[in-house]
């Protein structure tokens, strides 16, 4: 019999709130049957989410329409790699369940897949990324079918040229864009959020 203060064992996913941990989120879910805790960082100041320009607030709903459990950390921006990860730790074990593995939406950098699996394996969690290297097209076809609005929520000062906060991130927003700028802004060029339905 297990103890009554004993965790239960549970995945937890960085949420965004954009494109990219939505995916994410699917494709574990598919893949695993299982629903894992989501956990988004912002800023203490301003209470956005630092990149994708996301109210706090608008992740809560965001997680109240996925029927999932949300934590937050609020973390005062800019702050160190190792400000971050002792304040994420802290976050994680304050969780009330025994955590087994961290997932994140990267998509084909690296460098950033590396480093995150470095410190976090270091602290003691493994990671795990469902959309790696997945083909664009077919991230694009499985944010058509399941009908979600994205829309571009924050720019990089260098990609204005091409492109507006609020445009809708579609097939037909990747093809207008130019070559230099990567499809799913993945070296930062732009970023989302996520609208569900219902």
């Amino acid at each position: 019999m297990s103890s009554p203060n004993q965790k239960n064992s549970r995945d937890l996913l960085f949420w965004s709130g954009g494109k990219d941990s939505y995916l994410a989120l699917m494709y574990y879910m598919d893949e695993t049957g299982q629903e894992p805790i989501l956990f988004t960082t912002f800023d203490d100041e301003n209470r956005m989410v630092p990149h994708q320009n996301i109210p706090i607030e608008s992740i809560r709903r965001q997680a109240l329409s996925l029927k999932l459990t949300l934590f937050t950390i609020p973390l005062l921006y800019p702050s160190s790699n190792d400000d971050y990860l002792k304040a994420v730790v802290k976050g994680i074990q304050s969780v009330p369940f025994k955590i087994n593995h961290l997932i994140f939406g990267d998509l084909h950098l690296r460098d950033i897949r590396n480093w995150r699996e470095k410190q976090f394996l270091n602290l003691g969690y493994p990671t795990l990324f469902p959309i790696w290297e997945k083909p664009i097209d077919e991230l694009l076809d499985r944010l058509h079918s399941d009908a979600v609005d994205v829309h571009v929520s924050g720019v990089d000062p260098t990609c204005r040229e091409f492109i507006e906060t609020g445009t809708r991130f579609d097939r037909d927003f990747v093809t207008r864009l130019p070559s230099h700028i990567d499809p799913m802004g993945e070296r930062g060029e732009f970023h989302t959020e996520i609208f569900l339905h219902g």
